[in-house]
């Protein structure tokens, strides 16, 4: 699941890219964080009433947007520096682990209840989510608006 669907979401991405510039980039992101919590809370509505199948659909489900995600994070770092790179991508692949720490001491371990931890990490996730609109670079714009300054190659081709 991790190759292909990671893969998915850098395909995503670069597909929006290519359609819509930065910002289909970002839109990429959105959109897979959102599903993500979506199906994260949904996992944490299944319970022993349904049959088994309903939670391992709901896992898959959920486990391709978390992937697509990455994808999608890994299609945003080359714009966020450009001469710190390769400290910008260690920084986002370390986040994942430090990341999965976090929640599993915040969300899982203090809550007693089997199925509401699964509901409140989804809400932190829509939460992150949601903050995705704020993500702006004024030479590359964000998720509503283009860039604020004209990038030194766009001002080349058209001289």
């Amino acid at each position: 699941m991790n190759l292909f669907a990671r893969s998915l979401g850098g395909i995503t991405s670069d597909v929006l890219f290519k359609y819509f510039g930065f910002r289909g980039r970002i839109w990429a992101q959105f959109l897979s964080l959102f599903f993500e919590a979506i199906f994260l809370f949904c996992f944490g509505l299944v319970d022993n009433s349904q049959p088994w199948y309903v939670a391992l659909a709901v896992l898959i489900f959920f486990s391709l947007f978390v992937q697509m995600a990455e994808g999608t994070s890994y299609g945003i770092v080359p714009f966020m520096n450009k001469q710190q790179l390769a400290v910008v991508s260690a920084l986002v692949g370390a986040g994942g682990n430090l990341g999965a720490v976090i929640a599993g001491f915040a969300f899982y371990r203090p809550i007693s209840d089997p199925l509401l931890p699964f509901q409140v990490h989804a809400a932190y996730v829509l939460f992150w989510t949601l903050l995705t609109p704020c993500y702006y670079w004024k030479e590359h714009g964000g998720m509503f608006h283009g860039p604020a300054v004209e990038s030194a190659e766009k001002t080349e081709n058209t001289a």
